[in-house]
């Protein structure tokens, strides 16, 4: 029975989305000068497959602070031994049909100068989002601005860690057994669910992450892959700190975190 309950929650994956649209930006606007954080990217990681992430507590330092003719990008990052590097490059810029074309600057305390790099970006109300390459990935990096309130945001834009699922009457706790775990990491035009699922009582299967289209229309959600378009049932309570995800009989809890 457990196994049958277990493949529920692989299919409930199936609605999860990678690439959205909101019916409503809200929050009203800012300028590009400021310090910009990533908020959350969606890439290739590790040759992984494309999936939305999370800053670690070390990259999450990372910021680019944008003034009328520089960009001054501090980067944090964790080595191969797990330590945190920081390094500054700083660019001077131009910007053009929605590029930001820019060269390394002189006085750059890091990398070499007159080396180039260009990166598409658009404001959707106070975010900053870059589309780029690296590494040969596409890379899309939501930029959230020191000093701005973000509260405007969909209730579904962060992190949600999955408490447990309910099926045929039976209520299955996340970590019984331990590897049962999942969560999802939602920025406003996208979001992905990661899951580890047990192979038996002792032993887990690989994790996966499920990514999908979706948009969002008159406060619903619609999975909108292959050309289709199915509702997501998502419901929130408890002022928007608790979701739940209910298919095929399988509800799923999160609590954002």
């Amino acid at each position: 029975m457990k196994k049958l309950i277990f493949s529920a929650l692989v299919a409930t994956a199936l609605f999860v989305s990678s690439c959205g649209k909101d019916d409503d930006n809200g929050g009203g606007s800012t300028s590009l000068n400021g310090d910009w954080y990533t908020h959350t990217m969606y890439t290739n990681f590790n040759g992984q497959g494309f999936r939305w992430a999370y800053t670690n507590a070390c990259s999450e330092q990372t910021y680019r602070s944008i003034s009328d003719k520089k960009i001054k990008y501090e980067w944090y990052g964790l080595d191969n031994n797990n330590n945190c590097k920081h390094t500054s490059t700083y660019y001077d810029y131009t910007i053009s049909n929605g590029t930001l074309n820019m060269t390394v600057a002189k006085d750059s305390p890091d990398s070499k100068p007159g080396a180039t790099f260009s990166v598409k970006y658009e404001m959707k109300g106070k975010e900053l989002i870059f589309y780029y390459k690296s590494g040969g990935y596409d890379i899309i990096n939501v930029h959230h601005k020191k000093g701005e309130d973000y509260s405007y945001l969909d209730p579904l834009v962060g992190y949600w860690e999955l408490t447990k699922i309910e099926a045929e009457g039976t209520t299955y706790p996340a970590g019984t057994p331990a590897c049962f775990t999942g969560y999802i990491i939602a920025s406003s035009i996208g979001f992905s669910l990661y899951y580890t699922l047990p192979a038996n009582s002792t032993q887990c299967q690989t994790g996966k992450v499920e990514s999908y289209d979706y948009v969002k229309e008159g406060g619903k959600y619609y999975n909108v892959s292959n050309g289709q378009k199915v509702p997501i049932p998502f419901s929130f309570s408890n002022n928007n700190r608790a979701l739940t995800l209910s298919l095929g009989g399988t509800t799923m809890f999160f609590q954002k975190q």
